[in-house]
């Protein structure tokens, strides 16, 4: 049998992350707490507020979020806002800024260090299987939704030909690219300070999107960060993947998303024609499959639930807003053809 029932036949539980269970969507979250402690729910999961906004791409509100994954601001005085990822309370990554002119950058503050033995959620085994990015999925979600911090969510789904993994001072990365340091205006990243101290994947290569009426190219390069090491994960696991996607499945991954357009003053004056975005994901499921797809050579297969607070989309000069919904269309442009 190929295709994604076999993860039906032959699941490979995600360490210490998340579990697929045959029960309904009511199936209790459980969080696991940093330093050996226990968090559970026993409550039943909320009834989410769904909308579609655009094609594959649906609005979910969480009304009353743990706030277990959480986006953090940290205001500071004549000077963009910095943004942090929170894991239980600690703040592990800066995520970039609400700069409307700047570039995204990832930096670890903390290791992850997130259990490798004790399930954060329990979904069912129906999330793998292939279907549309609807109400009746995102409801099934709500168990990692609850996670989350109160506040609106975008769902959708993508696929990324991903390259890497990089250690953060891997100069094949992103950040030692030379249009890279052309566009902050630098020699040498490590010096500055823009390496995460992380290890991540990207895209193999850059999406573009032409804007014909500026002649300009804007380059999107997608990253995908681990919580868990890749010392950490079982060669076993990434072996039975791997031959599972290499017979045709495409099991996916949950992502922890967020979307950052800044837009250069040299962009909007016309004087450069190249304009860099990003999408970034931190893996909230899905490590071992994340190692099958690379040696598999298939591009992975990821559901994104994507943080608004953490994302900004900066429009051009001859874009018309609202802002929001022009982001809404960038996301459905990324589903899977």
């Amino acid at each position: 049998m190929t295709g994604l029932f076999r993860s039906r036949i032959a699941p490979v539980d995600e360490i210490g992350r998340i579990s697929y269970t045959g029960g309904a969507a009511a199936d209790e979250a459980r969080s696991a707490a940093r330093e050996g402690e226990t968090v559970t729910s026993e409550t039943k999961p909320q009834k989410l507020q769904v909308t579609a906004v655009a094609d594959g791409v649906v609005r979910v509100k969480v009304p009353q979020g743990r706030g277990f994954f959480k986006v953090a601001v940290e205001k500071r005085h004549g000077e963009a806002n910095s943004l942090f990822l929170e894991v239980n309370g600690a703040r592990k990554f800066e995520v970039g800024n609400d700069c409307d002119t700047c570039h995204f950058w990832f930096k670890m503050l903390q290791e992850p260090r997130l259990s490798t033995a004790r399930k954060i959620a329990n979904l069912p085994k129906t999330i793998q299987l292939p279907r549309p990015v609807d109400e009746a999925l995102v409801q099934e979600l709500a168990p990692m939704l609850e996670l989350m911090e109160k506040g609106e969510y975008l769902v959708f789904e993508t696929a990324v030909n991903l390259a890497g993994p990089y250690d953060s001072d891997d100069e094949s990365s992103y950040f030692f690219q030379s249009e890279f340091q052309e566009l902050w205006g630098i020699e040498d990243p490590k010096e500055e300070g823009l390496l995460s101290g992380w290890e991540h994947y990207e895209s193999q290569r850059p999406r573009a999107f032409r804007h014909g009426e500026a002649g300009l190219i804007e380059k999107q390069f997608d990253f995908v960060v681990p919580l868990v090491p890749r010392a950490a994960l079982k060669e076993e696991n990434i072996k039975l993947y791997q031959q599972m996607i290499q017979n045709g499945d495409r099991p996916r991954v949950l992502m922890l998303g967020m979307y950052q357009r800044g837009v250069p003053g040299s962009v909007k004056k016309g004087v450069a024609k190249v304009l860099h975005s990003f999408m970034a994901g931190f893996l909230l499921d899905g490590h071992h499959k994340v190692a099958a797809y690379r040696r598999a050579g298939v591009p992975a297969k990821f559901l994104v639930i994507l943080s608004p607070k953490a994302s900004k989309y900066t429009l051009l000069p001859d874009e018309k807003g609202p802002a929001q919904a022009r982001l809404e269309e960038r996301l459905s442009a990324l589903k899977p053809s």
